[in-house]
């Protein structure tokens, strides 16, 4: 027996930590790290010590996402180009979630759209639904910007959706926000409180004093928009207070840029050149160019409203040359933004290619190894086909073998044994009883009764061991013979019922089952102590069954059954049929035996 071996392709994945919400920020946040440009090290090759590494700059890029812009950008992109390296789905996930956020502060809405659909696609082959949700939020910022409404509409309603059954209040309360400025922008001013009351309630629930810090500054810039600009002035300082307990750099930064353009509204000239000198000063530490670029703005027309032409023209030269800078940082920024993911594309085709030849090669080996083992299954198809051939051969031969030794013992038994017993028999009738006393009589007559009937009992033998009936004729006639000479004796009355039939069956078939019959009948006339038994012979379109029952006392102990049982049983399993014995005082033995027409070899 050849044994075949399965080859098994394992591939051993390992995913790490769940990555950090960076895109809301709900706590406050412990003192910066006294931070430590990357080591120089170069990432090896080995998996697991570049995961700790995207893991390490993630966390590094995430906090210095609302204190150094710069810095954050220069992390989110290692561990980017790290994920890339490996091919790290959830690496690339949690890299663009921080880039995300980093361009939706920036304003770059188009690579902001681009990263959200990377992100989506990415999140639902592996199943995050929360950055899943990020990502449609994003996208809807994006669509709110270039106003588009009703596609931000609908990708606001799905990430809250996903964000109230994840049970992510601070994620929903952001699209509660954000909802409420695109509410804004339309001028919707109604809406836009109800949807900012939403999430400051949310906000204040969880006591997440950045995101209420944030509600205060959108509702102040509403009031700016309706030119409301002491209520705005009251909301800006309130929220201004909170981002400063939280040394939360771009909240402050950001809003004073505000702060200070509701003064200069106001004609709170000095105010508005103080607020804005502040803002340029914390725009730069957190290296935003927007930021800045708003700050000069303010502090240049405030400048010019106090008739201060030199000063108001050396900050509107600025604003002029940061307008350029900004743009430039725009295009770089872009051109490294889409690198990046054309790179990614690159190496996810290269892989993809390398995948398939090597499924390719795969498939080859098992395509062979599959016609070596068809071959092979083959061969011992039709070596199992020869042997079958053989048995049967063998069988029939065993058969034949059979029915000659039974001729000839039957012939040995009639002629020899019976013929010594006719001569023997012969002789006692030449005695003459009249010369013997009336003792010797008695003895004679014993020995002349007990001759006879060993003489009709060898020739029964000899005939039942081969009846020519059999032979010449067929089960059904030999049967027929076999009860009319069991019913030569009186006490027992054998009934045959006959169904089916009308040809002669398989040699091996008829030869089994007449042997079968004689063996039960033996045990019937011998064992049984009934007056009555019934031999059912049966045929339909598949099946013989043969069913011989008695009323006599039934069967010994199954464990003390003779030698004759255990001989029908094994030719009932040559048959490849079905026996089974039942035994009840009351009723008798019966004994079902089915076997099927075609004997399989």
């Amino acid at each position: 027996m050849i044994d075949f071996y399965r080859l098994l392709l394992i591939a051993l994945v390992f995913t790490f930590l769940s990555g950090s919400q960076c895109s809301s920020p709900d706590k406050n946040k412990p003192a910066l790290e006294k931070e430590s440009r990357v080591l120089d090290f170069i990432p090896q090759d080995d998996f697991a010590e570049d995961t700790v590494l995207i893991l390490k700059y993630h966390k590094l890029a995430a906090t210095y996402l609302f204190q150094d812009a710069e810095k954050a950008m220069f992390y989110s992109k290692h561990v980017l180009r790290l994920s890339q390296k490996h091919q790290w789905s959830k690496g690339k996930v949690l890299a663009y979630n921080i880039l995300s956020t980093y361009y939706l502060l920036d304003g770059s809405y188009d690579i902001l759209r681009e990263l959200s659909n990377e992100t989506m696609a990415l999140s639902k082959q592996l199943n995050f639904p929360l950055y899943t949700a990020h990502a449609k939020r994003f996208l809807a910022e994006s669509y709110s910007e270039y106003r588009q409404w009703d596609s931000a509409q609908i990708n606001y309603d799905q990430a809250i959706k996903i964000f109230t059954a994840l049970k992510a209040d601070s994620s929903r309360a952001i699209c509660l926000e954000n909802m409420g400025n695109s509410y804004r922008e339309k001028s919707m001013y109604t809406e836009a409180v109800k949807y900012y009351d939403q999430a400051y309630q949310i906000f204040d629930k969880i006591h997440s004093d950045w995101g209420k810090a944030t509600i205060l500054q959108s509702k102040g810039y509403m009031n700016v928009r309706i030119d409301n600009h002491k209520e705005a002035e009251k909301y800006f300082l309130q929220s201004l207070a909170l981002f400063q307990k939280l040394n939360n750099r771009y909240g402050e930064v950001n809003t004073l840029n505000d702060l200070s353009n509701t003064y200069y509204y106001q004609q709170k000239y000095d105010q508005s050149i103080e607020t804005g000198l502040k803002a340029l000063e914390y725009s730069k530490i957190f290296h935003s160019s927007q930021q800045t670029n708003w700050a000069l703005i303010t502090l240049s027309r405030a400048y010019k409203a106090k008739n201060m032409p030199l000063e108001a023209l050396k900050y509107n030269e600025q604003v002029v040359f940061n307008r350029r800078m900004l743009h430039d940082e725009y295009v770089k920024r872009q051109y490294t933004m889409y690198q990046l993911m054309y790179d990614n594309q690159v190496m996810d085709s290269e892989i993809q290619q390398k995948i398939i030849s090597e499924q390719k090669t795969i498939q080859r080996f098992l395509i062979g190894f599959s016609c070596l083992i068809i071959a092979f299954a083959a061969f011992l198809w039709f070596n199992n086909k020869k042997l079958r051939r053989k048995n049967a051969e063998i069988q029939e031969a065993l058969i034949q073998g059979q029915t000659i030794e039974r001729k000839r013992v039957a012939a040995e038994l009639h002629d020899h044994l019976g013929g010594t017993l006719a001569s023997l028999n012969w002789y006692l009738y030449g005695i003459d009883k009249k010369v013997l006393s009336e003792e010797e009589k008695k003895i004679y007559d014993s020995v002349h009764q007990m001759v006879g009937s060993a003489y009709r009992e060898v020739r029964s033998l000899s005939h039942n061991l081969m009846p020519a009936e059999l032979e010449e004729h067929g089960l059904t006639t030999a049967l027929h013979r076999l009860i009319g000479k069991l019913n030569e004796n009186k006490n027992i009355e054998f009934v045959f019922n006959l169904s089916g039939l009308s040809s002669r069956l398989n040699n091996k078939i008829e030869f089994e089952l007449y042997s079968i019959v004689l063996e039960l009948t033996n045990n019937i006339i011998k064992h049984s102590g009934a007056n009555r038994a019934v031999i059912d012979l049966t045929e339909n379109l598949k099946n013989i069954t043969l069913v011989v029952s008695d009323n006599g006392t039934g069967m010994i102990e199954p464990s003390r059954q003779g030698v004759g049982l255990k001989n029908v049983k094994n030719r009932v399993e040559s048959l490849k049929g079905k026996i089974q014995i039942l035994d009840e005082e009351t009723n008798g033995t019966r004994v079902e035996i089915e076997i099927p027409k075609v004997i399989t070899r």
